[in-house]
């Protein structure tokens, strides 16, 4: 018996030895640690399905109460058995895939042994099946501790229970009994403590397994964190430049052989070169479209380093929330800037001793005019101000602005301006950045029909149109002024031009677009300005 004890013991340590070669693979982990993934449970199954049919075929033939040991099993004889390690790969399946898993490993493991015969092959058969269901009842009652340290105690205690369970079938199903009690009786200790020491020693290698992840997950972690802190200064260069930067980065601290930037399915930037194994690193703002991804190539796959493909998706989470939070910022300032634009458009001493000007005339002469202009000029400053603390408003909203805008100019100008709008009511309540569209009439008056011979004029027109495949909101502002003219004589960007740009700006932001103006003028024959909005 001591002798059987000690082949016992050098087949299980084959087996731990065999684990040990495959834990040094990442490749090979994936099949030997099933976590709950569908994608790898079929890898997992196969695993250890091959490591019980091997711990079968490593035993040692038992006969007329002695063994034969041999380096490997083929047939058995109708009187013989097998000593063997089966049930380490039949627990460790349960214990870790739970009792699914157990069953089906369990039920490739018996059949394959009923296969070879000997006079115990139907006890042999029923005992994997049974031990993978205990196994898996085992796990999910003891489920947190198979993550940790105690998980060693508790695996030998469960592998001496499912052997006892199968030296129990071969007493109660073998033919005849008094053969079993004679074998029961030899491999009985033997087999049922090394069976036991080799389901703990797998866990003493799963946790080691699963420290070493967890300290090169730790590892990658952190070089997530290091490369996010070299790219959150380049977000905040122009958007082409950035990710120019950026990819330059990832290129070198990935150890990628390439780095791709693609918007809208063509390349923006390229740094370095193309192979067949990529990873695309999404960046964009949650709940929105990415605005497009980061391209990373290498010269192999990267699906056999799980923690490392962790990595990368860390990464590219990061870098959304730094393009949202930059964005963010920028978005807030370009707000501010329009709102102070817009008031110091409208609020200056000239505008004001205009509008107040009209007023006084109109006292005497149209005293209900007056009145009107007084409210027109509440409303507008209101509108303004209350618009300038929100971050999207409603056409509806922003065409009021406009209106009461227009009002104040046109009872000053009378005939010399026409104003025409064709609004589509049913997209008044669609959501637009503040201060769109205001901006637009303003700069059509001040700068496209100042000046200008023949009456001014305006026309907005809001309608519900197609664009994309989508039904969108059209916002058109039109005039027949002079045209368009962004620099001045001394080579700086005029109030129109820096107008016009931060608008865009505030409408790429919000729908993605590069170039949401659609500018459409002509020296002396006006400018049309079209922009979609969801």
């Amino acid at each position: 018996m001591l002798q059987l004890f000690v082949d016992m013991i050098e087949r299980v340590g084959f087996l731990i030895a065999l684990a040990f070669a495959f834990s040094r693979s990442r490749w090979m982990r994936s099949y030997m640690s099933y976590q709950g993934d569908k994608t790898y449970q079929w890898r997992f199954l196969v695993f250890f399905t091959a490591y019980a049919v091997i711990g079968t075929y490593s035993g040692v033939t038992v006969s007329n109460y002695t063994y034969q040991p041999a380096p490997w099993i083929g047939e058995v004889s109708p009187t013989a058995a097998i000593a063997n390690s089966r049930t380490v790969g039949v627990v460790i399946a349960g214990l870790l895939g739970g009792v699914k898993s157990g069953l089906i490993v369990g039920i490739a493991a018996g059949v394959h042994r009923y296969s070879l015969g000997g006079f115990v092959a139907v006890a042999c058969m029923v005992a994997p099946i049974l031990q993978g269901v205990l196994a898996g009842l085992c796990r999910n009652a003891f489920k947190r501790r198979f993550r940790k340290v105690a998980s060693v105690q508790l695996a030998f205690v469960v592998g001496f229970m499912a052997e006892s369970l199968q030296m129990g079938l071969i007493l109660l199903l073998a033919k005849p009994w008094e053969e079993a009690v004679g074998l029961v009786s030899l491999i009985g200790f033997p087999q049922t403590f090394a069976n036991s020491v080799g389901v703990a020693l797998y866990f003493v290698l799963y946790n080691t397994m699963e420290r070493e992840e967890d300290r090169i997950g730790a590892e990658h972690a952190h070089r997530a964190l290091q490369i996010a802190d070299m790219t959150m200064p380049l977000w905040r260069l122009e958007f082409e430049k950035a990710v120019q930067e950026i990819a330059k980065v990832l290129n070198e601290e990935t150890k990628a052989v390439g780095a791709f930037f693609t918007k809208n399915g063509s390349d923006w930037v390229m740094e370095g070169r193309k192979t067949k194994f990529c990873i695309d690193l999404f960046v964009g703002i949650p709940n929105q479209r990415p605005i497009g991804q980061f391209r990373l190539y290498f010269e192999r796959e990267q699906d056999d380093n799980p923690s490392r493909r962790r990595m990368l998706t860390s990464l590219a989470g990061l870098l959304s929330q730094q393009y949202a939070f930059v964005e963010s910022e920028r978005q807030a300032q370009l707000l501010a800037e329009a709102e102070i634009r817009s008031l110091q458009a409208q609020m200056n001493p000239h505008f004001l001793f205009n509008a107040l000007n009209t007023v006084k005339s109109f006292i005497r002469t149209k005293p209900e005019e007056a009145r009107q202009m007084v409210m027109h000029l509440s409303k507008f400053l209101r509108k303004n101000m209350s618009n300038g603390n929100q971050r999207m408003v409603t056409i509806r909203d922003e065409y009021e602005l406009v209106m009461s805008y227009l009002s104040l100019i046109k009872a000053r100008l009378g005939d010399q301006l026409e104003f025409y709008a064709d609004i589509d009511e049913r997209v008044l309540d669609h959501h637009i950045p503040p201060f769109t569209i205001q901006p637009l009439v303003e700069n059509a008056i001040v700068h496209g029909i100042k000046g200008i011979e023949r009456t001014g004029v305006i026309r907005l027109i809001v309608k519900e149109e197609p664009e994309s495949g989508e039904r969108h909101a059209r916002i058109t502002v039109e005039d027949n002024g002079v045209g368009l003219t962004f620099i001045r004589e001394d080579g700086q960007e005029d109030h129109t031009g820096m107008a016009l740009r931060n608008i865009e700006q505030r409408l790429s932001y919000h729908y993605g677009k590069v170039r949401p103006l659609e500018i459409e003028s002509s020296p002396g024959e006006g400018t049309k300005i079209t922009f979609w909005v969801r």
